[in-house]
């Protein structure tokens, strides 16, 4: 084996730096080279798929290459988060990410295989977002004291329906009960849509799930709303009274957000770049208007904002996930 001086070794080891370097520029300054593979880690149909395939059809022509959306569901949405984390920190790999993905399950879940803060980069906030109390309109229920006092009657035989264990949608389910006093069953899903879809088709009595596939539901006259979640009624039901306003607060006050990050590593500059690119679509009048449609309230944060606006909320969740005494081993 031939043996080089070390003195030569020292002089190339600052080459080979500035090789590796401008290799690394190169790969920015290309990005994106290749489509981006947009993790969607709930089932189809769902608010997450919804606003994922509405991105990825409005960033056409904005970035040189496709945003392709990949459903990986399963796990409250941990198979999907878990994968997109395990991806190279190239770029090429964004994760769809609401409060139960990132502020709930690391908290309730014992080893749910990734830390937020440690493991996502934020790149995005399109809006914060609401959940709805519904049930069918044959119940006979009218308010949310009638669906309460109708649980109080019936211990432990009422269902409802949430998006997953840990879920926003279970959170919000197993607070109430305990702020009303009451025991309800609680029946997980893989997903929004097939949660709100089991309660149309009575298989579970309610469900507190997104804005997105229950108003469909509530204006062809399938469901009849009760409440909504967070501090404010919702546009799109400007006559159905919050939680709060019924006399439950606490965590039912908390909004949840839906956005998307990269895996910790990933060159700032493209984060940058694709956080322009998708704030260019959504901070128009139209972009605005279709997030509302699709069930969120508009935000628009980019990195800094995002990354900012996630540890201030994750004392909240932390709060709500305890009021609700989940917890998965």
């Amino acid at each position: 084996m031939p043996r080089f001086p070390r003195r030569a070794l020292l002089a190339a080891a600052p080459l080979a730096l500035a090789a590796t370097a401008a290799r690394a520029q190169d790969a920015v300054a290309d990005w994106p080279a290749r489509p981006i593979r947009l993790i969607a880690p709930y089932p189809p149909g769902g608010q997450t798929d919804i606003v994922s395939r509405y991105l990825a059809e409005r960033l056409r022509g904005v970035l040189p290459q496709p945003l392709v959306v990949d459903n990986r569901a399963g796990a409250q949405g941990m198979i999907g988060t878990q994968f997109a984390l395990s991806q190279p920190a190239d770029g090429y790999t964004v994760l769809y990410i609401n409060a139960s993905l990132s502020l709930v399950n690391p908290i309730i879940h014992a080893n749910p295989g990734y830390d937020t803060q440690r493991d996502m980069m934020p790149a995005v906030q399109f809006g914060t977002a609401a959940l709805v109390l519904t049930v069918r309109p044959d119940r006979g229920l009218k308010t949310l004291a009638d669906l309460i006092a109708l649980a109080r009657r019936r211990p432990g035989e009422l269902t409802y329906a949430s998006f997953g264990i840990g879920s926003a949608s279970h959170l919000y389910g197993s607070m109430l009960e305990r702020a009303a006093g009451v025991q309800m069953t609680h029946v997980p899903y893989r997903g929004s849509a097939p949660a709100v879809l089991d309660v149309v088709a009575g298989n579970a009595f309610l469900s507190i799930n997104d804005e997105a596939v229950s108003v469909p539901q509530i204006r062809d006259g399938r469901l009849v709303a009760l409440a909504v979640t967070g501090p404010a009624r919702l546009e799109t039901l400007p006559d159905v009274p919050t939680f709060l306003e019924q006399g439950f607060g606490g965590g039912l006050t908390q909004l949840g957000f839906n956005g998307l990050v990269f895996r910790t590593g990933t060159s700032p500059a493209i984060v940058r770049r694709f956080a322009d690119a998708v704030l260019s679509v959504l901070n128009t009048p139209e972009g605005r208007q279709r997030l509302r449609e699709m069930g969120l309230i508009p935000t628009g944060l980019g990195p800094d904002q995002f990354a900012a606006q996630l540890r201030a909320d994750a004392p909240g969740w932390a709060q709500a996930a305890r009021e609700s005494g989940a917890r998965v081993e």
